[in-house]
């Protein structure tokens, strides 16, 4: 017999469950970019107050006291960030033939 469940389509990220690890460089004096792979993943910068931690598509991830715990985290907001969810597809159109404002051929 088999199970209704293992029927059904199921989406798994593969990077929440083993996430690339990050690898930092640094851009200039006080910048350091992080990519995973070759997807850019996020940047910690010198601020007036500590280092200011930014994700991949420029989420705010607060200011820290260190280089280090800035780095941490993106990498956390990286692997929070990647869950995935299941979407129903989308509908397909339906083709229409003939021009548009014409019944049937000419009259």
């Amino acid at each position: 017999m088999t199970s209704v469940t293992a029927c059904l389509p199921r989406k798994v990220s593969v990077s929440s469950l083993h996430p690339s690890p990050l690898s930092w460089r640094q851009a200039d004096l006080d910048v350091f970019v992080a990519t995973a792979g070759s997807d850019y993943a996020g940047f910690v910068g010198a601020a007036t107050s500590g280092y200011e931690a930014q994700g991949p598509l420029g989420e705010n991830l607060g200011i820290h006291t260190s280089v280090g715990a800035a780095q941490a985290a993106v990498d956390g907001h990286r692997v929070r960030g990647t869950t995935s969810v299941l979407r129903r597809p989308r509908p397909l159109r339906v083709r229409r033939s003939g021009a548009h404002g014409r019944l049937c051929g000419p009259t």
